[in-house]
């Protein structure tokens, strides 16, 4: 067994044209998937020429962790993660997640990371910094529960994630169904930027499409809700299989065990999916994994116009045919009061020339 002394240490970038291809192939014979997400920085340990030992740095995000058998138990791992660290200092940041399997967990919480989800046993996700249990505490600062009218029967604190690419009436239509059979609805939006719409329009026609509905709360989403720590594979487009699953469950988890408490939910609302297999997988996840967790999952039928599901897909598409107008009859007056001004001209150039899901 080599000394890790005698380790070449290799960083990338700059990539090499056989770089991404070897670390790849170091990471499907140890039963590992290829990080989803492109590297930004990478390490790899070699001996004699040969890659004994690699890992990943992707935002906030450590992945793509490996090392040979023959050295597991000399540290090296520890060496791995100890470099991505350092760079991810040198960046500014501050919190880092990663996701291993439940044999590496030791490792991490020897460095200081907290496991935050697990997948059943197939992942766990942890974090190093106290960045969850700070979002936490103002959550529940901001929504410690109302009083109720002795003479009204309590209904639940229930919950709605929502992407929004852009509002619709679809939307609008889960909103206002959550809203009726609730005494408050927490309405998270998908703060990660990878939609044609940006953050800011999107979670600004949420806010304005929903005004006349009193009892629900439009809060920004978090690193811990649908995002590219909890749940990456859900920007890609239509990534299937076990990955997705996976994901799916962690996100999950972490809603059921953490989220959810902190808000006093009971309830989670998602809209039925024809159209996007990781959506529909998401689903599946949590009406697996919530109910165990005390948290209700409701699945409502998606609003139809002319027979056919309203989507925010179907909006993009229509701008994407040079159908605007179409549009209108499929979102509230709001988000097409945006789409129609000058305002929107950007955007709409954007959503023209785009060809992903989001």
């Amino acid at each position: 067994m080599p000394s890790l002394d005698s380790l070449e240490l290799r960083i990338h970038p700059p990539f090499l044209g056989e770089d991404g291809p070897e670390m790849d192939a170091f990471l499907r014979s140890r039963g590992l998937e290829p990080p989803e997400s492109e590297r930004e920085y990478a390490v790899s340990f070699l001996s004699e020429g040969r890659i004994v030992g690699t890992g990943s740095l992707c935002g906030r995000i450590i992945q793509g962790l490996a090392v040979d058998e023959s050295l597991r138990g000399a540290g090296l791992a520890l060496r791995v993660v100890s470099e991505l660290e350092a760079e991810a200092v040198r960046r500014g940041r501050s919190r880092l997640f990663v996701f291993t399997g439940p044999a590496n967990c030791d490792i991490f919480e020897s460095l200081g990371y907290r496991p935050i989800a697990a997948a059943r046993g197939a992942a766990i996700l942890l974090e190093k910094g106290g960045g969850l249990e700070e979002w936490l505490s103002e959550l529940r600062a901001s929504f410690v529960a109302r009083p109720v009218r002795p003479a009204a029967p309590r209904r639940p604190v229930s919950a709605l994630v929502m992407n929004c690419n852009p509002f619709t009436l679809g939307h609008l239509h889960l909103v206002k169904t959550a809203a009726a059979a609730s005494e408050r609805v927490v309405l998270f939006v998908v703060s990660a930027e990878a939609s044609s719409f940006p953050y800011e329009v999107r979670i600004h026609l949420v806010r304005e499409g929903v005004t006349a509905l009193s009892n629900v709360a439009v809060l920004p989403g978090s690193d811990y809700i649908i995002s590219r720590a909890t749940f990456p594979t859900y920007f890609l487009r239509d990534k299937k299989g076990d990955a997705a699953a996976i994901h799916a469950r962690l996100d999950a988890d972490l809603f059921g065990r953490h989220i959810a408490p902190a808000i006093g939910a009971t309830r989670r609302y998602v809209a039925e999916e024809p159209f996007s297999p990781v959506t529909a997988i998401y689903n599946r996840a949590l009406a697996e994994v919530l109910p165990p967790l005390g948290v209700e999952v409701v699945e409502i039928p998606r609003l139809e116009s002319g027979g056919v599901a309203v989507s925010a897909s179907a909006v993009r598409r229509a701008i994407r045919e040079g159908k605007l107008e179409d549009v209108r009859a499929i979102v509230p007056e709001t988000t097409w009061a945006y789409l129609s001004s000058p305002e929107a001209r950007d955007v709409l150039e954007r959503v023209a020339a785009a060809d992903g899901r989001h």
